[in-house]
């Protein structure tokens, strides 16, 4: 661990590209150590030309502590599948599969979330967020308790956190760039590699 000034403790990062091929797979990770917590990021886009799916695995760890401290994550969004989903009749049922998928590990308890969208009658998208958690060993019964006092406050703070990235989204199209092609490339390279 490196120390900065005064001995203190200074996070390192680093972010490799493990593969390019962009008629196939493009995959970035990222390893991010500092006292307390160590993890790594992958991230793998499928058929980047055309992009296909996206991949996001996360695995974290306190450096001084025991399986308490550890944890994984993977999720899975099928771009096509939800494309698909906002294509159907806003009177057809749901998909039967969700395109986006979640999975969250750790020594106490599992997670998982699914993601659905389609398309309302007024032309915006409607979108179905699935979470279910399940305590592991003696923690099942707590775990079936925790949704009746925590429901609000994580329906509160979903929403909120959805209402923000849909008016960032919003205001996205008028700050990206007119640019197309090599150009956009070196746009996007310059952007990744600038710190």
């Amino acid at each position: 661990m490196a120390s900065g000034p005064a001995g203190a403790p200074v996070a390192q990062e680093a972010t490799v590209l493990r593969e390019w091929r962009p008629s196939r797979t493009a995959q970035v990770e990222s390893l991010m150590a500092e006292e307390s917590m160590a993890g790594r990021v992958g991230v793998r886009l499928r058929e980047p030309r055309t992009p296909r799916a996206l991949e996001v695995s996360l695995d974290g760890h306190n450096p001084k502590g025991g399986s308490l401290y550890r944890f994984s994550g993977r999720t899975r969004a099928d771009l096509h599948a939800w494309w698909a989903a906002l294509d159907r009749p806003s009177s057809a049922p749901p998909a039967a599969r969700a395109p986006v998928t979640g999975r969250v590990v750790h020594r106490l308890a599992k997670a998982r979330l699914t993601v659905t969208p389609r398309p309302a009658e007024d032309g915006s998208w409607q979108v179905s967020v699935v979470l279910s958690v399940r305590g592991r060993w003696l923690l099942r019964p707590v775990a079936a308790l925790a949704p009746a006092f925590a429901r609000k406050p994580v329906e509160r703070g979903f929403r909120e956190a959805v209402d923000s990235s849909a008016e960032e989204w919003a205001e996205m199209p008028a700050e990206l760039p007119s640019l197309h092609g090599e150009a956009l490339r070196a746009e996007i390279a310059d952007a990744l590699t600038a710190h």
